[in-house]
């Protein structure tokens, strides 16, 4: 005897079929957007790892099509749903990275037509699931799908930073140099009668030890000086009792953002004003962290 094939649970009776098409367009666009920008915004070394990073963020977005015409549209109308919100905000953020770092057209265009499709995934599909009949699983197919998007949304922030990496990178050589310049600036007033006898870069190098040498100014984006005050008389010389070292952006905006200073307390203050940081503003102790989602 012949067994009837049964239906799938989450067949719903669709009363339009043409939200798939829909659906579809937009997943494919979204797709291929992602696929463009991270190609740009990747180095050749680094492209396949990337790839390999952010599969959770686009390979969903292939998902949607196969399952909509794989006859388990409830499932693929949640997992648009939950991406469409998932990456609506970060989308905003990305793109307003851009305008401000990245101007090229691709870049834009693509972020642009990215953006626009989340919003047609999250009306669409939320329509359609509120236009079909309910079935006893469907809530638990929703939920799963959104709490995989607010995963995917968790996980953006992180990761994002607004400005580009070189310019993280020229600020952590910043600090560092400044770390290292107070410590040895304190081991060498240890050996000199607790004083220091030069307010200037150019004659304190020779003297302290090797982990701060005189800068190549501008290196790595920042200028860097230091400055000797409170002067302190001692028995055989004369000489400063604190002193102070600054690194300020070459060109602010665009080798950095955020100006530094560290002084004989060995606590770094920073200011993302176009000028000199001084020891009453605030401190910023973190490297992991420096750079907040705005």
């Amino acid at each position: 005897m012949q067994m009837a094939h049964e239906p799938r649970e989450d067949i719903p009776s669709a009363p339009d079929s043409s939200y798939r098409l829909m659906l579809t367009c937009a997943c494919i666009v979204t797709f291929v957007c992602i696929l463009i920008v991270s190609w740009l915004w990747t180095s050749s070394e680094e492209k396949l790892l990337y790839l390999l990073v952010i599969l959770p963020v686009f390979l969903p977005y292939a998902f949607v099509p196969l399952r909509l015409y794989n006859r388990r549209i409830r499932s693929g109308l949640s997992l648009a749903l939950a991406m469409g919100c998932a990456l609506l905000i970060p989308g905003i953020y990305l793109l307003r990275f851009a305008l401000r770092w990245d101007n090229r057209r691709w870049v834009l265009g693509s972020l642009i037509l990215a953006l626009s499709m989340q919003p047609v995934l999250v009306i669409i599909s939320a329509k359609t699931l509120l236009s079909i009949s309910p079935v006893s699983h469907g809530r638990a197919k929703i939920l799963g799908s959104l709490t995989y998007g607010c995963l995917i949304f968790g996980l953006f922030w992180p990761f994002y930073s607004p400005v580009p990496r070189y310019i993280r990178d020229n600020e952590r050589f910043a600090m560092k140099y400044l770390n290292d310049c107070a410590i040895s600036t304190f081991l060498y007033a240890d050996e000199h009668e607790g004083t220091l006898n030069t307010p200037n870069f150019a004659s304190l190098a020779g003297a302290l030890k090797p982990k701060c040498m005189t800068p190549n100014n501008p290196t790595h984006g920042y200028v860097f000086e230091y400055s000797g005050s409170s002067p302190s008389m001692t028995v055989q010389r004369s000489g400063f009792k604190s002193f102070a070292v600054t690194a300020r952006p070459v060109a602010f905006g665009r080798t950095g953002v955020r100006s530094f200073l560290i002084d004989e307390r060995l606590s770094i203050h920073a200011t993302s004003l176009n000028r000199p940081a001084n020891a009453i503003d605030p401190l910023d102790n973190t490297l992991l962290f420096e750079h907040r989602p705005q």
